[in-house]
């Protein structure tokens, strides 16, 4: 064998290390941003959850002592609960209409456009502005929900929206729906659009209605979109703080208290010393427990173990 041909894979190794030396370069200006606005923040989220720090003085070691504190907090777990009962009370309502819009459109409406134009304008405003709207409009005494509802005779006397915990979170659930059904509806739009003519034409011919059409064809393919659009769902609505902050405030008594509007409290409360550690803490708390839900619902629908 001669030098050179032997030369050959060294010159080939050279290469390939000078190629994937030139791609972490051009990789450093996306993962710069990264490193300071994800992964520093996290850490130093990480460190002072094993703190005990006020924002003032210097801060204190005290190991696992804000974890333990957080596992006997009732009111922490009652805000999880309540986390679950939004998410799950919102998921079940606009992942269905939202499909179901999205076939309706799909298959062809007079003014399609201008409809979903319209359905998908709320997404555009932020969720701490429609959560005061909705203030305004479900207020007790003077809301015009509530003197739509009395001028027409339907009811009696106001409806309580937000001064009560189960029609306040029956509030903040429907308010969340009419919030984000426009976004899930484009989404799922978008994915039917990709879907063959053919397979559509052929199903009519055999005289599917649908019915038929959406269970068999549709939604079989619309799978790997759905998933998507069920995990953003997932992930958007355990981690919702703006809405519940603007809109109920957790109240009353904290029935529609979330994770993110409590731990907030330790964090920014302005009547009582901020307690960041244990903030941290819950923070931490909060964002494993996001994780381990939306790994959960990834893994099980791969293995087809539930809905897509």
């Amino acid at each position: 064998m001669s030098p050179a041909v032997r030369a050959a894979p060294v010159r080939r190794a050279r290469w390939h290390r000078r190629e994937d030396g030139v791609g972490y370069v051009m990789l450093l200006p996306s993962l710069l941003p990264y490193v300071a606005f994800a992964l520093l923040p996290i850490s130093w989220l990480l460190w002072f959850s094993f703190q005990r720090w006020n924002g003032f003085s210097a801060p204190q070691f005290t190991g696992v002592a804000n974890y333990q504190r957080m596992i006997g907090d009732e009111q922490w777990w009652f805000a999880v609960l309540n986390t679950l009962k939004f998410g799950f009370g919102r998921l079940i309502i606009e992942i269905p209409v939202a499909l179901v819009l999205a076939y309706i459109f799909f298959r062809g409406v007079r003014a399609g456009t201008a409809y979903r134009t319209i359905l998908f304008l709320p997404h555009v405003l932020s969720p701490a502005i429609i959560g005061i709207i909705f203030v305004f409009l479900l207020r007790e005494t003077g809301g015009p929900i509530n003197q739509l509802l009395t001028g027409s005779g339907l009811i009696d006397a106001p409806v309580r929206f937000l001064g009560e915990a189960g029609s306040a979170m029956g509030s903040l659930i429907g308010v969340g729906v009419w919030a984000h059904l426009g976004i899930n509806l484009l989404l799922f739009f978008a994915g039917m659009m990709t879907i063959p003519n053919e397979l559509l034409e052929s199903a009519a011919l055999e005289g599917a209605g649908h019915w038929s059409t959406l269970r068999h064809i549709v939604l079989p393919l619309l799978a790997p979109v759905t998933r998507v659009v069920i995990l953003i769902s997932i992930i958007g609505t355990l981690r919702s703080f703006d809405l519940v902050k603007t809109l109920t405030d957790g109240g009353p008594a904290g029935g529609t208290e979330v994770m993110f509007t409590y731990l907030y409290r330790f964090f920014f409360e302005p009547d009582s010393v901020p307690q960041i550690g244990y903030a941290a803490a819950l923070g931490i708390t909060a964002s494993v427990i996001v994780g381990i839900i939306s790994v959960a619902y990834l893994r099980l629908s791969r293995s087809g173990r539930t809905a897509p």
